[in-house]
C-alpha cells in the first residue's frame, strides 16, 4: 500500500511516518504545493497512490475539495489536532473518507484506509466469497469450504488483489504495485507468473482440480469461480399477483339464490 503524507511540521511528519511504516504503508512526504504540482502533471485518476494523509494544513476542507475536483480516487484521510465536530463534518462534506485525531496508531490508520478502499471497490466486508473459496482481505488465509488453505505472504497478497477485483481483469502492473509496494522491492521479471502458478496449483488441489484464475492474454488475470462451483441463483423471485379468472357457477347453484 502506498500513501502520500502531507504534514508541514517535520517532527509530527516524522512521528506519523513511523506509524505508517509500522502499518506497512509505503509513503512519500510532500508539501501541499508539491502535491498540487504532481496532480497537475499526472491527473487525479492516474495518481499512483492508495491514500492521501492530510495533517496540519491551514484549510484542510479546501484541500480535500481540491483533491476531489481533480478526480483523485485515492482514499483521503484527514488528521486533526483535537476533536472538532464542525471541522469533521466540513471535511466529510468536502469529500474526505475519514477523519482521525492525533496521535494516531498504525493499525487504525491502515484499517481505515482499507475500509475506504473496500467501499470504493463496492465491497462491504473483508471476506470475498467466490465459488467454494472465501478470501479474507485482512491477512487471514482463505478457506475452501470449512478448510483453511495455507498460503505464503506473497501468495496471499496476490490472491487478495485478485479477489478484490473478482470477475474483472487485473493487469500484472497493478498486481506489482499492490503487492511489492509493501516492501519497496523491485519484482523480477515473470515473478507474478510464478506466484500465479503456485496459487493455481494450491487451489486446484484443495478444490478437486478447479481452475479459479484465468490468464487473459495481453491484459492480465481474472479471478472467477468455474461454472461447476458457481452458487445457484437464490435471489427472491418477483411477486406476481394472481390473475383474476371469473368462475361460472353451475346453473343448479343459481336456483334459489335470490
Amino acid at each position: 500500500m502506498r500513501a502520500v503524507l502531507v504534514e508541514p511540521n517535520p517532527l509530527i511528519a516524522e512521528a506519523l511516518g513511523r506509524q505508517l511504516g509500522m502499518g506497512k504503508i509505503r509513503y512519500d512526504r510532500l508539501d501541499w504545493p508539491d502535491l498540487e504540482e504532481l496532480l497537475a502533471e499526472q491527473g487525479g485518476e492516474a495518481l499512483g497512490f492508495d491514500a492521501i494523509v492530510l495533517g496540519g494544513l491551514a484549510d484542510p476542507a479546501a484541500a480535500v475539495a481540491a483533491l476531489r475536483a481533480q478526480r483523485v480516487t485515492a482514499a483521503v484521510l484527514c488528521l486533526l489536532e483535537r476533536r472538532d465536530v464542525a471541522a469533521t463534518v466540513a471535511l466529510l462534506h468536502a469529500g474526505a473518507d475519514d477523519v482521525l485525531v492525533k496521535p494516531v496508531v498504525s493499525a487504525e490508520v491502515r484499517a481505515r484506509i482499507e475500509v475506504a478502499r473496500r467501499r470504493a471497490r463496492g465491497l462491504v466486508s473483508n471476506a470475498v466469497r467466490v465459488g467454494r473459496l472465501t478470501v479474507f482481505l485482512d491477512g487471514r488465509d482463505p478457506n475452501v469450504g470449512s478448510e483453511r488453505l495455507r498460503l505464503s505472504q506473497r501468495e496471499h497478497a496476490i490472491l487478495g488483489v485478485l479477489a478484490a477485483h473478482h470477475r474483472r481483469v487485473v493487469s500484472k502492473e497493478h498486481i506489482y504495485d499492490e503487492v511489492y509496494g509493501l516492501s519497496g522491492a523491485d519484482p523480477l521479471d515473470k515473478v507474478i507468473d510464478v506466484y500465479i502458478c503456485k496459487l493455481r496449483k494450491k487451489i486446484a488441489e484443495a478444490t478437486g482440480g478447479a481452475r479459479y484464475i484465468e490468464t487473459v492474454y495481453g491484459r492480465g488475470y481474472k479471478f472467477e469461480a468455474p461454472p461447476e462451483h458457481e452458487e445457484p441463483d437464490t435471489a427472491p423471485r418477483r411477486f406476481e399477483p394472481a390473475r383474476f379468472v371469473p368462475v361460472r357457477r353451475p346453473a343448479e347453484c343459481l336456483i334459489g339464490a335470490e
